[in-house]
């Protein structure tokens, strides 16, 4: 989040180093995040509206006549994607020092948080959906499997909440200079142990886990595809997989240059060229992962030919 990004003018990885070094200069980094991240986070905006809420209108008219479970685990994926989307233009207007409230600072990363958890669990969700009727020939009409579903579903928003809390709480405003205000993620060396733990658990319960469970569920439903001929599964097969596809293919550089950057923050990064090379690339990766919020449509839109149907 943009939080996350390294928006200090000066920033020293060590204070013993201090004597030695100096400060560590980041105003390229910044003179780059305020010409960059502003309009790219408009761009994915207005695309990523547009296309999601065509495809919110649609999914609803469809899960009205056929309930099935991987439609409506897409349209809570769009729902927090729409949370997500929502903060783009006060980052935006953030980043470039038009709007400073402190309260925006801690809520805008909470939702960003809270987007990115649930974001892969949706997928996550679809995945184990696929597996139960493939797998296991569970009907996805069933009452049962209706009513837990909704249940998964409700757990999988109510952890998602509880893990954004501590990116809420430990977020704040920090005055740069007397024209500078940054949203900034500050544990304070106190507690710089919880803010590593924070990044590890983001990296295994946000990727992790959800990548070996796809992988699991998806090894498992070629294996019976494989060994026989169910009409209309292939398709269906095709599309969830390049939904994961795309997914972690966006999300996955983030999720590597935040182990970098915990890395960093336990000294075995300590180079100023290496911190600042870490503050592109955070930013650029970051950037790149918001793009799943406009691909969704898109896929949906030309892959589900009954989804066309309703455009």
């Amino acid at each position: 989040d943009a939080a996350n990004s390294s928006q200090y003018l000066y920033e020293y990885l060590d204070e013993e180093d201090y004597g030695l070094y100096g400060l560590c200069t980041k105003e390229e980094v910044l003179s780059f995040s305020r010409v960059f991240l502003p309009s790219f986070y408009t761009v994915i905006f207005l695309v990523g509206m547009a296309g999601n809420a065509l495809l919110f209108a649609v999914l609803l008219m469809y899960i009205k006549k056929k309930k099935k479970m991987t439609e409506l685990y897409l349209l809570n994926m769009v729902v927090s994607d729409f949370f997500l989307l929502l903060t783009l233009p006060f980052w935006a207007l953030y980043i470039s020092q038009w709007l400073t409230w402190d309260i925006l600072c801690p809520v805008l990363n909470a939702m960003y948080t809270l987007n990115f958890y649930s974001g892969v669990f949706f997928v996550s969700c679809m995945s184990l959906d696929m597996y139960l009727q493939i797998v296991h020939a569970c009907s996805p009409h069933s009452s049962t499997v209706w009513r837990n579903s909704v249940l998964v579903l409700l757990v999988m928003w109510i952890l998602s909440i509880a893990l954004s809390i501590p990116d809420g709480l430990f977020t704040s405003t920090r005055q740069i200079t007397n024209t500078t205000i940054m949203c900034t993620q500050d544990y304070g060396q106190e507690h710089l142990f919880w803010k590593v733990v924070f990044r590890v658990i983001q990296n295994i319960l946000g990727f992790l886990f959800p990548f070996l469970f796809m992988t699991f569920c998806y090894s498992r439903i070629a294996c019976v595809l494989s060994a026989s001929q169910i009409p209309g599964f292939r398709r269906a097969l095709c599309l969830v997989l390049t939904l994961v596809g795309v997914f972690f293919v966006l999300w996955c550089p983030y999720n590597v240059v935040l182990v970098l950057h915990s890395l960093q923050d336990v000294g075995v990064i300590r180079s100023c060229e290496s911190s600042r090379k870490l503050d592109y690339a955070l930013q650029i990766t970051e950037s790149l992962s918001f793009v799943h919020c406009c691909l969704n449509p898109l896929l949906y839109a030309f892959v589900k030919k009954r989804f066309r149907a309703y455009l």
